[in-house]
């Protein structure tokens, strides 16, 4: 049996290839459910302090910031790439806030890769959001025209 070289083992462990997600419509237990992909910043103080447990936490919390109303909003029109006027979004979003979806934070990764200690890691990350929309895809484009 042979074993791995030194060089490429250090490379597996502090290399790490970024894919982001994308946000999109999927079939889960027959039901359509949104996976909105968000993505956020580390705060400032917290990129400073060099701590990587503190970016990776300040990151994920801006990320559930954003993922309420009118950045759902946002997301859910940019996947069917509808425009709508400005009081038509506020309308959009209106109706949105009032089905009181809560999104469900699905897992979260970082956008920098390495994990060494000067690394950048979790500066920038990014989540995804299960977000079960009352009625699916086809309530949400109900729900487009009736603000239109």
């Amino acid at each position: 049996m042979r074993y791995l070289p030194i060089p490429f083992l250090f490379f597996l462990f502090t290399c790490h290839s970024y894919a982001p997600w994308k946000s999109e419509w999927k079939q889960i237990n027959g039901s359509e459910v949104f996976f909105a992909a968000v993505s956020a910043k580390a705060s400032p103080q917290a990129i400073e302090s060099g701590s990587l447990a503190m970016r990776r936490t300040t990151c994920v919390n801006a990320t559930n910031l954003l993922s309420t109303s009118p950045k759902l909003t946002s997301i859910l029109l940019e996947n069917e790439s509808v425009e709508l006027s400005e009081s038509e979004i506020k309308d959009l979003g209106r109706l949105i806030a009032s089905h009181k979806i809560k999104p469900k934070q699905d897992s979260c990764q970082s956008e920098e890769g390495g994990f060494i200690l000067s690394s950048p890691a979790w500066e920038n990350c990014q989540c995804v959001y299960l977000i079960e929309y009352p009625g699916g895809r086809s309530q949400f484009r109900q729900d487009i025209t009736q603000v239109k």
